[in-house]
């Protein structure tokens, strides 16, 4: 059986490749848009999430020295009141315990209202004024907002898929066959076999629908 061919390029498929040309530009537009956002404010949550540790890390290292150094004092004035206690304990006279015991006092003392200036100045690294779980709410915000712009490029692009889409069939192939139907042309392919019979066969060969009564014949 002879088929028929077409090679020229027409008006369907060169309406799809400029759309789809479209398509692919807009595709393009979306992914470099998404990227440069991204980039953007990555950048921006990456140097305040480092901010954080740095503007604290001067703060931590010396609260940490000077838990050492009041560390350290309080062994020594432990060691000086054992060996206070062990010189009572053999002597019996009080009365350096009872200076040892005051010069202690005072000492630790002192070492308290240093560690009280510790606890203050570690304020600012308990409670900042953007903590890190702030920082990370904020750069997700910051996407989800954007991403309303993406998702509205994202739907224009599918818009222009499902229009491309379109399963309906050619008008031209409906007028054809309308055509066919229409002029009698089942009457010529019959041929000498006029009967119902031979004409619904003909009707089916040319893909003319018969009538409800002729397929009861």
């Amino acid at each position: 059986m002879r088929r028929l061919c077409w090679l020229n390029m027409g008006n369907e498929e060169r309406a799809a490749k400029s759309s789809l040309k479209e398509s692919q530009l807009l595709a393009s537009a979306i992914s470099s848009t998404v990227k440069i956002d991204f980039k953007r404010e990555f950048k921006i949550f990456e140097t305040n999430l480092m901010a954080r540790v740095e503007d604290g890390e001067q703060t931590l290292i010396n609260a940490a020295r000077s838990k050492d150094a009041i560390i350290a004092g309080v062994v020594v004035l432990r060691k000086q009141l054992d060996k206070a206690q062990r010189k009572f304990s053999r002597s019996n006279d009080s009365s350096e315990l009872k200076e040892v015991l005051l010069e202690i006092a005072e000492e630790l003392s002192r070492l308290k209202i240093i560690n009280g200036k510790v606890a203050e100045s570690l304020s600012s690294v308990i409670n900042p004024v953007h903590s890190a779980v702030d920082l990370v709410e904020k750069f997700t915000l910051t996407m989800q907002m954007n991403s309303a712009v993406w998702e509205s490029d994202a739907r224009n692009l599918d818009a222009n898929l499902f229009e491309l889409s379109n399963d309906s069939s050619p008008s031209e192939m409906g007028e054809l066959q309308n055509y066919i139907t229409t002029q009698g042309y089942d009457v010529l392919i019959a041929g000498d076999d006029r009967s119902a019979k031979g004409i619904r066969i003909a009707k089916d060969k040319l893909g003319i629908q018969s009538s409800s009564s002729e397929e009861s014949e």
